[in-house]
C-alpha cells in the first residue's frame, strides 16, 4: 500500500469542478476495503485549539483539495451522493443558461424531493437511473459538447476539452487504486449497479460544471450598478424564493427574526441602553406608523422589547473581493437592533422594528441611529440601515449559530463516541446522529472556511477574522454545556414567555422537538440503566464523559456533575443526550435549511457590503449599490442552495440495525415516532394561522435529518 500523505495543504478554493472529483473518487473507494484501521483521535489545528476528528487524507493529481481517508462506516452512502449530485445537477442547470430544458431540470426538482428518506436498493436504482437519463438529456439538449469545445478553442485553452475531462476521471481511477488495496470481493450487484450509474452522472456533472464555470466568468463583467431585476435573472432553474416579494416590509424584517434564518438573536431589552437613544415621542410616532398605539415606558415595563445584538461582531475588520475583473472593499457592521411586540388589546401581536444603531467608524465610540421614520420615499436610508443589519445576520448565522454552534458543538463528541465498546448502548443511540458529520466538518474546515475558499470569498471580513468568529461560537457553548440545552437557551434569553413574545415560529415548534426528543433518550436510557448507581458503574460510560473535559481530549468545560467529566444521574446524561441530538437534528435543520429557501436571496441576505454604512439620517444612497456584485451572488446562489437543498435521513427513522433486537427499544421508538407524526400535524396546523407572515416548516419533523451530514 503507497504512503499516505498527511500534509494539510489545502486549496485556495473548491469550485464546483473539484466538487464532482471529489463524489467520483467516494465511488472509486467503495470498491477498496476499509481504509488503514486506526482509532479515532483529536486534531487540534484544523481550527486551532477546537478538538476535531483527526483524518487521514492522499493527494491527487488534477483534485485541489486533499482526498479525506474515511473508516468504511463514515464513508458516504450511495444515497448521500446521489442526493449530492442531483443538487450539483440542478446548480449547474441554473448556472449553464439552460432554463429552456424544462422537462430535465423539473425531472431533477422531483428526484431532489423523493430521495430524502432512505431508500432499499431497488428504490434508490430507480431514481438514480432518473437522474442519469435527466442529467445525459440535459447535456445532449443543450449542446454541452459542441458549447465547451467552442468555448475552450476561443479562449485558447485546450484543443481538447472533452479528453482532459476523461483523464482527469481516469487519473483519480489510478491514484485511489495506488493508495488503497483493491477488495477481494465485489459489491452487492444493485449497488455496484447504483455505483456505476453514478459515476456516469458524475461525468455528466463535470462538463456542465466546466460550462458553468466558462460562462460563469461572463457575469463579473456585468454592469456595475444592477438592479434587484438582475438579481432576479439568477433564478433560472432553481426557484426565486418568496421572500424576493416581501423582504423591504419592515414587517418582514422583523418577522425573520423570529421564523428566519437566524432566530437565535432575540434577547430581552430590560432597561435603557445609550446606543438606542429612543424618546418617548420617537417612539409613539414609530409604533403608531405600524397602526399600534403604545408607549416607551409601558413597553418597557411589560417586557414587550426586545433587542438583537450583533456587536460581538465589531472586532471583524474589512476584507476585500479580488477577481479577474474586480477588486472591491467590504464593509462589515455590527449593528443593534430594537423591536417591540405590541400590547395585549392590539389584533396583532407580531413584533415591529423600532430602531438599528451602529458605531459611525470601528474606532469610533458615536453611534448613529435610524428609525422607520427615516424612511424617505425611496426608503432611505432605513433600507440601507436594514441590509446592514442582514448582512451582519448572515455573518452571525454563517460563522456562529450554524458552524459555531451545531457542527462545531457537536465535533467533540465523536471520538469517545466512536470508541466506545461495539453495542454500547450510548454508542448505538448516537452513532446515526453523527452519520455524515466527519467528513462534512472536513469539508468545512479545509474547504469553506479555508483562505482564499467559498467563506473568504463572500463575506465581509477577513478569512482568519472569519475563523475565530466560528471558534468564539462554538467555545461559548462547549465551555458551558452544562447552560446550552434548548429550553435553557430560550430562558437565558428571556424569550422563553409566550405571553410578553406571542409570536416565535422557532420556539414554539422548537420546544416540541426538544421534549419529543429528550422523552426518547430518557426511555432508552431507563432501559439500560436502572438507576443511578448502574451510571456511575459504567466505566466506559465514565471514560467518555472523561475524555470530553480532558485537555488532551474534546476540551469542554462546565460537563459534569460533581466534578468535571464525570456523570452522576441518569437526569443528567438524560439532558447531555437530548442536547447533542437536538442540536446535530433539530438545531442544525433550523440553520441550516433556510439557506436554500431564503439566504439564496442575495438582496434580502447579502453577505457583504461593498459601500461604507451611511453616517446620518439624511443619507438617500441606495441600499442597491451596496450589494455584492452579479458574479459574487451567482456564486452566493450555488453555495447556499448546495447546503441548503441537501436532505439525507430523516430524525426518528433508524435503520433496523441501529438497535440490538429488544423490545422495550422497539416500543418506545415507536412512542417517540408516534410523537413525531403528531408534531408534523401540529406544526403544519400553526403554519395557518395569521400571526406566521410566512410559514416555518424547517423544524416539520419529516425535514430533519438525523445528523449534520450536509
Amino acid at each position: 500500500m503507497s504512503q499516505v500523505n498527511r500534509k494539510k495543504k489545502f486549496p485556495q478554493q473548491l469550485n464546483v469542478r473539484d466538487l464532482v472529483k471529489l463524489l467520483q473518487s467516494f465511488l472509486e473507494s467503495r470498491k477498496t476495503i476499509a481504509s488503514p484501521e486506526y482509532s479515532y483521535q483529536y486534531n487540534y489545528n484544523y481550527l486551532s485549539p477546537l478538538a476535531i476528528t483527526d483524518v487521514e487524507q492522499i493527494e491527487i493529481p488534477g483534485i485541489s483539495v486533499p482526498i479525506p481517508l474515511l473508516a468504511k462506516h463514515e464513508r458516504p452512502s450511495l444515497q448521500w451522493i446521489a442526493s449530492v449530485l442531483t443538487a450539483v445537477g440542478i446548480i449547474l442547470a441554473n448556472s449553464s443558461f439552460v432554463k429552456n430544458q424544462f422537462e430535465s431540470t423539473e425531472t431533477l426538482k422531483e428526484i431532489a424531493s423523493e430521495i430524502r428518506e432512505r431508500k432499499n436498493p431497488a428504490e434508490l436504482k430507480e431514481l438514480v437511473v432518473k437522474l442519469e437519463s435527466a442529467l445525459k438529456e440535459l447535456c445532449e439538449n443543450s449542446r454541452v459538447d459542441e458549447r465547451l469545445q467552442a468555448s475552450h478553442r476561443q479562449a485558447t485553452r485546450s484543443n481538447n476539452i472533452l479528453s482532459e475531462i476523461e483523464e482527469d476521471f481516469q487519473a483519480i481511477e489510478l491514484h485511489i487504486g495506488q493508495f488503497l488495496e483493491t477488495a477481494t470481493h465485489r459489491l452487492e450487484s444493485e449497488e455496484d449497479s447504483i455505483a456505476d450509474s453514478l459515476k456516469q452522472i458524475v461525468k455528466y456533472a463535470a462538463k456542465l460544471a466546466e460550462l458553468a464555470d466558462d460562462e460563469n466568468a461572463t457575469l463579473e463583467s456585468s454592469p456595475g450598478s444592477p438592479n434587484l431585476d438582475d438579481y432576479d435573472k439568477l433564478f433560472k432553474v432553481i426557484d426565486k424564493p418568496a421572500i424576493a416579494g416581501t423582504f423591504q416590509q419592515d414587517e418582514i424584517f422583523a418577522y425573520l427574526q423570529v421564523a428566519g434564518a437566524n432566530p437565535v438573536m432575540l434577547e430581552q431589552f430590560k432597561s435603557n441602553d445609550s446606543r438606542l437613544p429612543i424618546t418617548e415621542e420617537q417612539y409613539q410616532d414609530i409604533a403608531a406608523k405600524f397602526q399600534v398605539r403604545d408607549n416607551l415606558a409601558a413597553a418597557l415595563a411589560e417586557s414587550r422589547l426586545y433587542v438583537a445584538d450583533y456587536t460581538l461582531l465589531d472586532a471583524l475588520v474589512s476584507g476585500s473581493y479580488i477577481s479577474q475583473n474586480l477588486q472591491q472593499q467590504k464593509y462589515p457592521a455590527s449593528p443593534v437592533a430594537l423591536f417591540a411586540v405590541p400590547p395585549v388589546n392590539h389584533p396583532s401581536r407580531s413584533l415591529f422594528p423600532v430602531a438599528i444603531s451602529y458605531q459611525k467608524t470601528t474606532v469610533s465610540c458615536d453611534w448613529v441611529m435610524f428609525t422607520p421614520l427615516d424612511a424617505g420615499s425611496e426608503g432611505e436610508p432605513w433600507m440601507t440601515a436594514k441590509s446592514i443589519t442582514m448582512m451582519a445576520d448572515s455573518t452571525y448565522h454563517e460563522m456562529i449559530s450554524h458552524l459555531g454552534r451545531t457542527h462545531l458543538v457537536v465535533e467533540p463528541f465523536i471520538v469517545p463516541t466512536n470508541n466506545l465498546p461495539d453495542n454500547h448502548h450510548l454508542k448505538n443511540l448516537l452513532q446515526p446522529h453523527f452519520e455524515g458529520t466527519v467528513l462534512i466538518n472536513y469539508g468545512a474546515h479545509a474547504i469553506l472556511v479555508a483562505p482564499g475558499g467559498t467563506v473568504d470569498s463572500l463575506f465581509a471580513s477577513s478569512i482568519g477574522d472569519e475563523q475565530s468568529l466560528a471558534v468564539k461560537g462554538a467555545q461559548s457553548y462547549l465551555f458551558n454545556f452544562d447552560r446550552v440545552s434548548f429550553p435553557q437557551t430560550l430562558v437565558s434569553r428571556g424569550v422563553m414567555d409566550a405571553n410578553k413574545l406571542p409570536t416565535y415560529p422557532y420556539r414554539d415548534d422548537g420546544l416540541l422537538i426538544w421534549n419529543a426528543i429528550e422523552s426518547w433518550v430518557s426511555d432508552y436510557l431507563s432501559i439500560y440503566y436502572s438507576n443511578d448507581s448502574a451510571i456511575q458503574a459504567d466505566a466506559d460510560l465514565q471514560k467518555w464523559a472523561a475524555t470530553l473535559t480532558s485537555l488532551t481530549g474534546g476540551r469542554l468545560q462546565n460537563f459534569g456533575e460533581g466534578s468535571p467529566g464525570k456523570i452522576e444521574t441518569r437526569d443528567y446524561l438524560v439532558r447531555v443526550v437530548s442536547t447533542l441530538i437536538f442540536t446535530a437534528s433539530a438545531q442544525h435543520a433550523a440553520v441550516n435549511f433556510p439557506q436554500e429557501k431564503l439566504m439564496v436571496y442575495v438582496p434580502a441576505f447579502p453577505a457583504a457590503r461593498y459601500l461604507p454604512a451611511p453616517t446620518n439620517t439624511q443619507d438617500s444612497e441606495s441600499f442597491i449599490k451596496g450589494l455584492p456584485s452579479i458574479g459574487q451572488a451567482q456564486t452566493q446562489i450555488n453555495t447556499l442552495y448546495f447546503l441548503g437543498s441537501v436532505y439525507y435521513t430523516q430524525l426518528g427513522k433508524y435503520l433496523p440495525s441501529a438497535f440490538p433486537e429488544r423490545a422495550e427499544v422497539q416500543a418506545a421508538l415507536n412512542k417517540f415516532q408516534g410523537e413525531l407524526q403528531n408534531i408534523e400535524s401540529a406544526i403544519n396546523e400553526r403554519n395557518k394561522q395569521s400571526d406566521r407572515l410566512m410559514p416555518y416548516e424547517y423544524l416539520l419533523p419529516s425535514r430533519i435529518p438525523q445528523s449534520i451530514n450536509i
